[in-house]
């Protein structure tokens, strides 16, 4: 079970299930630490959002579960890593690579605002690339989500 990831409160890990041999990534929060930077609403809000989630630009969450003492994602794993590490690999994209992650992040974005949901920690980090190239969003731990948006239209008099 390596390492993958690290955050404030927890760390994420490659894990193969022991019967179906599949692999999962694993984010493994500690609630006493959770409660004590009161990020308990962030961490719900990143549950909620991923389990409602259910489209191909947002990490898909597996299972939800908690014991005693952390709390649990189980979540797809891909295996191209994130757009950080991509980046300071390539050191330079091309203008075709550039256009590519730029077109498929504003697609990203857009299915995260058709969920009524704004992501507010966009950056590299948390940009995943799957198997075939194409990029996932994930930690959904800052974002907010609009219960009620009211559109009041320009005043056109």
């Amino acid at each position: 079970m390596a390492i993958i990831g690290k955050g404030a409160f927890g760390e994420v890990r490659v894990c193969r299930h022991k019967t179906t041999g599949e692999i999962f990534a694993i984010k493994k929060m500690k609630k006493e630490e959770m409660h004590k930077k009161n990020q308990v609403l962030h961490v719900r809000a990143e549950r909620d959002v991923l389990s409602e989630a259910n489209n191909k630009w947002i990490v898909d969450l597996i299972y939800s579960f908690q014991d005693d003492i952390y709390l649990y994602l189980v979540m797809e794993y891909l295996p191209g890593g994130d757009l950080m590490s991509l980046l300071m690999k390539k050191d330079i994209l091309s203008e075709d690579e550039a256009r590519f992650y730029a077109a498929e992040l504003i697609l990203a974005i857009e299915s995260v605002h058709k969920l009524n949901c704004i992501h507010r920690d966009i950056k590299p980090d948390n940009v995943l690339i799957d198997i075939n190239g194409h990029i996932k969003l994930s930690d959904f731990g800052l974002s907010k989500k609009i219960v009620d948006i009211i559109y009041s239209g320009w005043n056109n008099s």
